[in-house]
């Protein structure tokens, strides 16, 4: 199976493909023709001690899950037959090929409306799915409510993956026009956060590097870029219907 991650497109094994699908979405990404960008090919392996040794953990916090390892322009696998843990391979794959086209993979959220990208940034429970449930209502296309990515041509690219299962991604790429923090509150509103605290908090929900990728100093310096563009908004609101109303209609008037 072939998939898209930004400009780039990923070869998944197929053994990963059953696994992958109870977990991810990805017929909007599925490659029609031939792509520029870089390639890379996601293979499996057994999990052993040798390989854990030698790669990095998928997840610090669950080593039953397996390691990774980056070669070239492959990327392998050493997991169990798990869903959580072909995930979590495919999406470190995504990682790798999103820095190589000098982007910024986030834990975010991102919703369009007519080519127009809002992207939703906070901490976990802040509210990114709500509100990307919300400006999906009020007319929004979804690019996904779990990880999207920043690349340098000013477009937010969408990924397979999802946090609410019936959230599901139907939209491949729009242009940035808003970056939000969001944050619940008594009413809709927004306010804009000063240059270096929009990039401490763009970093704090940016996927950090696999060893042998890119340094923290440059994802700090695409962070800049990033934030440059469009600046980052607090988002304040409400787990309401107009908060998605409110969204759609930020994002027009940028």
């Amino acid at each position: 199976m072939k998939l898209r991650a930004g400009e780039g497109v990923i070869e998944v094994d197929d053994r990963l493909v059953p696994l992958l699908a109870q977990r991810c979405s990805w017929s909007h990404l599925q490659p029609s023709g031939q792509s520029a960008g870089p390639r890379l090919e996601l293979t499996v392996c057994p999990v052993s001690p040798e390989a854990l040794a030698r790669g990095s953990p998928l997840d610090a916090q669950r080593p039953g899950w397996g390691s990774i390892e980056v070669e070239a322009e492959r990327v392998v696998a050493h997991i169990p037959p798990d869903p959580f843990a072909a995930e979590a391979a495919l999406r470190a794959a995504v990682l790798v090929s999103v820095l190589r086209q000098g982007g910024v993979l986030l834990h975010a959220a991102a919703v369009a409306f007519s080519g127009k990208a809002l992207v939703i940034v906070g901490p976990s429970g802040a509210g990114k799915s709500t509100l990307a449930r919300s400006a999906v209502a009020a007319g929004g296309a979804l690019l996904s409510d779990e990880t999207v990515a920043l690349l340098p041509s000013g477009l937010v690219h969408g990924s397979p993956f999802r946090s609410d299962p019936d959230l599901v991604p139907a939209c491949e790429a729009a242009r940035l026009a808003r970056l939000v923090w969001v944050v619940k509150g008594p009413a809709e509103s927004v306010s804009p956060v000063d240059a270096p605290e929009a990039v401490r908090l763009l970093l704090q929900q940016a996927y950090r590097p696999l060893p042998g990728t890119v340094s923290l100093p440059e994802l700090t310096a695409r962070a800049v870029v990033q934030t440059g563009r469009v600046g980052l908004h607090r988002f304040t609101c409400r787990k309401s219907p107009d908060a998605g109303t409110f969204a759609r209609d930020f994002v027009s008037g940028a």
